[in-house]
């Protein structure tokens, strides 16, 4: 994994479904865990060194620097290719770097992380942006062997209301971009967010540390279905964030220019969309006004389509995204290949990362001419394990620590990073609860 400490920040830690000690009691803390061992060989040892292979003279292009970008060009860096990343942002890191508030993902570790990639000889230049600065053609031209499109997703989907454009209404991955790049951010003292998932959470949660004096979510949907992690929603209503659910906004109320409220109406669950989440249907009749200077629609991305001569021969699907064979991650135009929420619509950070691999081993075995390209398996969301035989010593051992945060009174106020991490005694108790099933 290219990016241990991030990941041991902000990765759903989906392993840890599948780990056999929650058949005993609760699974190993494995996201913790990594974060320790991160943070630990970071602060000891300044990093680690992978080998990497004998230098080849083929270069590889890779556009955009957040993780499935910089994924694809350290994997690719490990087999010996000389890599450029060409990234729009004046900072590497992409939606890590402009999508999460530093509360959650401090600034400094990323920079930690980043370094290790340009130690292993990857270049990065940024300011240099997709059909601004250049075109896949030019990258050809330039010698390129193969390009990555890791683009993301930056583009905020729309309300679809009028006056959404007014002053006071700022979408939340702006939002969120603003402050991380340090530029001026709106604030206000009534905000109101629309939306259910993380960005929405981490929105609503920077709103509170500039100052706000109330701040509510508005969700059309229950809690159950709510996509937002459970321990951001949790945190995020221990700030003082009120969660107004079955609520849809219908309107933006202005007044000389300027937001000054929303007009809402209150929802009922009936049948399962396509998603598999049940739609809301509005109740007549149940309209009411919400008090807000501040709105932040908050309800998902897509990506930035890029001028079309700038990627000519890339298929763009309907739903706005790249179009790549599901294999490979090869695009309609041969030598380039895609990956990222470019390609899968908004997913986590560790499917970016597993994205990034994925077009590495793909575009190795191009440049090579290896015609079938061995991919490591796809792991499976929940295997079905036999269940162990544990002695009731052996459960009686140490629980799943619970992480330690920081307080209240100064999560509220600043912006010092919420989740503390595991002490090292705690990392080694809880290292000692694994089942070890790889011995087995």
């Amino acid at each position: 994994n290219p990016f241990p400490w991030v990941c041991g920040l902000v990765c759903p830690a989906p392993c840890e479904g599948m780990c056999r000690r929650g058949d005993v009691d609760q699974p190993i803390s494995i996201r913790a865990l990594k974060g320790f061992a991160s943070k630990y060989v970071m602060e000891k040892f300044g990093g680690y060194e992978p080998w990497i292979k004998t230098r080849r003279d083929e270069k590889v292009a890779v556009i955009g620097s957040g993780p499935a970008g910089l994924s694809a060009a350290y994997y690719l860096a490990l087999e010996g290719y000389n890599i450029t990343v060409f990234e729009a942002l004046p900072e590497p890191g992409g939606m890590l770097r402009v999508g999460i508030p530093p509360h959650r993902l401090p600034k400094d570790l990323l920079n930690k992380e980043v370094e290790n990639f340009i130690k292993m000889g990857i270049k990065i230049k940024t300011h240099t942006a997709l059909g601004t600065d250049f075109t896949l053609d030019d990258l050809f031209e330039q010698g390129f062997s193969a390009v990555f499109l890791g683009i993301g997703a930056h583009k905020p989907i729309s309300l679809g209301l009028t006056q959404e454009d007014t002053d006071g209404v700022i979408q939340g991955v702006d939002y969120l971009k603003r402050l991380n790049l340090e530029e001026p951010v709106p604030k206000g003292k009534f905000v109101a967010v629309i939306g259910g998932g993380n960005v929405a959470i981490d929105v609503a949660r920077v709103a509170v540390r500039k100052g706000a004096k109330q701040v509510t979510i508005l969700y059309r949907r229950t809690q159950r279905e709510m996509p937002a992690y459970d321990s951001e929603i949790e945190e995020a209503l221990e700030e003082g964030v009120k969660i107004s659910y079955l609520t849809a906004p219908e309107s933006i109320l202005t007044q000389n220019g300027h937001v000054v409220g929303l007009k809402c109406i209150k929802m009922k669950l009936g049948d399962p969309d396509a998603s598999g989440r049940r739609r809301p249907i509005p109740i007549k009749g149940s309209e009411y006004e919400l008090e807000s200077d501040l709105v932040i629609p908050s309800i998902g991305q897509t990506m930035e389509i890029p001028a079309k001569e700038s990627i000519k021969g890339v298929d763009i699907v309907k739903w706005g995204s790249i179009k790549v064979d599901a294999v490979t991650l090869a695009t309609t135009r041969p030598g380039v290949y895609a990956g990222g929420d470019a390609v899968s619509g908004t997913a986590t950070v560790i499917e970016a990362i597993a994205g990034g691999k994925k077009a590495a081993i793909a575009i190795d075995a191009y440049i090579k001419g290896i015609e079938d390209p061995k991919f490591p398996p796809v792991p499976q969301k929940k295997a079905e394990v036999e269940k162990i035989d544990v002695s009731e010593e052996k459960m009686a051992q140490l629980k799943r620590p619970k992480i330690p945060l920081l307080g209240i009174e100064k999560r509220v106020c600043t912006f010092d990073q919420v989740e503390l991490g595991l002490s090292e005694k705690a990392a080694r108790d809880e290292a000692k609860r694994c089942l070890r099933c790889d011995l087995n």
